[in-house]
Formats: C-alpha cells, structure tokens, sequence
C-alpha cells in the first residue's frame, strides 16, 4: 500500500469510528479504541492533527443539534463554533504525542489519551477511546483500562522492529488481548444485579422549570414514594428546579412519612448559587418569611395540576436567562445529604471569570454514602466524560448512580450515549448501577 492510499485509509477508519460513536451505541464504543492508531499511524504530525480532528468532528456532530436547542434564540452560528473548537482542542494531545520514532509510542500515546481525560481538558473530554472498556474487557477493573491505553503504544512501537520479529510482538499481543477479552465476558456475561431496596424511577416531565410543571412534578414524586417499597428512590436530575425554604415546607409532610418509613428519596435538584451580598440575602429572607407558604400550596394543589395538563406550558425551551443554580443530588428522608455536580456544562453552566458562573468542583467528593452504600454519583454531562468516573472510582464506590434530564436532546443519540457510557463503566468495574432520566 502506497503512503498516499495508506493515509486516506487511516483518515477515513477515524471518521468511521467517530461516526460509530457517534451513534452512542457499544459496538461504536468499542471500534473508538482504535482512534489512537490511526492518528498516530499517519507518517506526519500534520496528519496526525488531522486524523484526530475528523475523529472529533464526526463523533461530536450530535452536539450541534443539541446546542442549538438549548440556545435556539442566540447566535445561530455559537453551536458550530463549540463543535469545532472542542474538536480541535482534543485533537492537540494527538498531535504532540506524534513522533517518528515509533519506540517513543509505548508512552506517547497513552500520555496523549491521559491529556484528553484529565483537565483542563477533561472538562471537555467527550468521545474517549476508553469508554468502551466496560464492553470489551469486563469485569476486569483498573487492568482492562490500562490495556486499552497501552495497546496503541505496544503495537505502534513494534514497527521498530525486524519484521519477523515486529509479527512475533503483534501475533502475541492481539493473541493475548483477545483471550483477556473472551475471559471476561466468559466469567462476567450479565450486569451485575441491581440493589436490593434501590430503585430508578425514569420521568416523562419535559422542561420542569415552566410554570406549575415543577409543582406538577413534586406532586409525582411524592406520590410515586409513597407507593414504592424501595428504602432509596432515586429520581432524575433537575426535577425539583429549585429547592428553597417554600419547596422544603411543601415537601415537609412527604418527607416525614419517608423518615417514619425508613425510605430515603434522591432527585437532582437546584441549589441556589452563592451570590449576591449580605444585604440582598437578608432583604430576601425577610421577604420569604412574610410569605404565606400555607396559602400558596392550598391554591396550588386546589389547580389539580398534572404532567400534560392545560396548565402546563408546552414551549419545552430551557430559559437562559434564568439564573444560576448549583447542580445538585439532594438526598432526603431517612437520610439527608447533597452532592454536588462536580463539572457543570461548560459556558452554559460554568462560565469561567463569570460571577454568574456555576463553580467548577474538581476536588469535590465523587462519592456519596447512602444507605451504608457508597455511591459514584454522576450527573447529567458527567456521565459522558471520563474523568469524573475515574475519580469516584478512586474512592472505593460500591454502586453507580446515573440522573439526568434530556428532554432538549431527545431527539438526539446523546442520550443513549449516556446510557450507554454508564453501562460500560458499571460492567468494568463489576458494579451495579441505576439510571434516573427525565425526558
């Protein structure tokens, strides 16, 4: 094969694999774990750029639609712009990490897929390679992640050597990959099952920060506690869009009946952000305690609202003008406790050198103890980046809990990207997991 047919067979296997994860299916997943050496494989640092580039570009495309959705009154042009930039940015490491000494590769390239995992990068860091780990190597922990970021470098680096000798290195690690593969899914063929007393609950409320859709929301989860006999429910993120002394005062007797029944409830909610000065807060907080909450729910719960109804607003666009709130897990009943979202969408949620911005927690805690159970809480964006995983992972969780709200991508494959991602990790890691999505 002729240099010019060989780097056209590299760029086009990157666009393939960017499309196929972009399809958030597993088999897209897996195929990703290639990526690495068909940018490094091109004969150029140029190419190598821009084999890496196309990868981007076709697995991210689905991110311009859901852009455009979340900013559908802005700039029309802001959602291409995003797309490009990210991809060029995750394209760099590969870029750097390219060399014509092929030996140089063994820890190249797994510097430059560490440099797209963590940040700053990391914040942005979609379409890994190793997402597909789960399905490819389960069960197999810390040591199928580190394959697949070795097995680029070992097989790239095995060009340096003689040819008989170059097959020996190549027939003995696919030989071996391959057997690593088949073993785990021999020993670990299922997920693992679910917890015993956890339970998932999936909502169809479209965008609840709309008039009376939150009140028609809370209406639904505390009913649907109420019946279930699981000691944890865990709804998705957003559903109660902001939790405040009037939401905890109309929450008040559902979660009494959750202590006295031992049950604990857990929902993405938002906490407002910590801004403003001393005397606005004070101002507010008189202003709250003058409020009749009483009189306001009566009135409310006397509307009979419902997901659906006339009174419900139908528009399904998130309000950027609303302000900011952090991103949260509340958990409450039996147990109380919050975790926060420890990387926000970047610019729509965190904003750097914004005092509207929602912060960026990279040290948070990525676990939280519920029910004597340690849980690697992931929220929304998080579930589609590597380094938040990787974190909790880090403390020892013994469950993975996924919320998230995609009613504005809906129409989308990030979605089932995200589910999809969670899936793989959880069978990695041999941990069960449970998935909370309000659509």
């Amino acid at each position: 094969m002729t240099r010019r047919y060989r780097d056209e067979f590299l760029l086009s296997s990157s666009i393939a694999l960017g499309l196929g994860v972009s399809t958030g299916h597993p088999l897209g997943m897996m195929a990703a774990a290639g990526m690495p050496l068909a940018c490094l494989a091109l004969d150029t640092r140029k190419g190598a750029l821009k084999s890496a580039f196309v990868y981007y570009a076709a697995a991210l495309w689905p991110m311009i639609t859901g852009l455009e959705a979340y900013w559908k009154s802005e700039i029309p042009v802001i959602p291409m712009v995003l797309w490009v930039l990210t991809a060029i940015l995750l394209s760099v490491p590969w870029a750097i990490a390219w060399t014509s000494n092929r030996v140089h590769c063994l820890w190249r390239a797994p510097l430059a897929l560490l440099g797209t995992i963590v940040p700053p990068l990391g914040v942005v860091g979609l379409a890994s390679p190793v997402t597909g780990a789960g399905y490819l190597f389960p069960g197999t922990d810390w040591f199928g992640l580190a394959l697949i970021g070795l097995l680029p470098g070992v097989i790239l680096s095995s060009q340096a050597l003689e040819t008989r000798h170059r097959w020996s290195v190549l027939c003995f690690t696919i030989a071996s990959c391959t057997a690593v593969g088949v073993a785990a899914r021999m020993l670990y063929p299922h997920d693992v099952d679910r917890l015993a007393g956890w339970t998932a609950v999936d909502t169809h409320f479209g965008d609840v920060s709309q008039p009376f859709r939150d009140f028609g929301a809370a209406q639904f989860i505390q009913k649907e506690a109420a019946i279930r006999r699981s000691r944890v429910v865990i709804f998705p993120e957003s559903v109660v869009p902001r939790w405040s002394d009037a939401t905890e005062a109309f929450w008040g007797q559902s979660l009494d009946q959750c202590r006295r029944r031992g049950q604990m409830l857990a929902f993405g909610a938002g906490l407002p952000a910590n801004n403003g000065s001393r005397s606005d807060k004070v101002r507010r907080l008189n202003e709250l305690k003058s409020y009749d909450f009483d009189a306001a729910i009566g009135a409310l719960k006397s509307m009979n609202l419902h997901p659906g109804s006339h009174g419900w607003s139908q528009s399904g666009q998130i309000k950027a003008t609303r302000a900011p709130a952090d991103n949260t897990m509340l958990v409450l009943g039996a147990e109380s406790a919050a975790f926060y979202q420890r990387v926000p969408v970047p610019l729509a949620m965190w904003r750097p050198f914004s005092r509207d911005s929602v912060p960026l927690r990279l040290d948070a805690p990525g676990v939280l103890l519920i029910d004597q159970q340690r849980a690697a809480v992931l929220i929304c964006y998080e579930q589609m980046l590597t380094y938040p995983i990787l974190t909790s992972m880090l403390q020892h969780p013994t469950v993975i809990v996924g919320i998230s709200n995609t009613f504005w991508i809906s129409h989308t494959t990030i979605p089932r990207y995200q589910a999809n991602a969670l899936r793989s990790w959880a069978r990695l890691f041999r941990l069960p997991y449970l998935s909370a999505v309000n659509s």
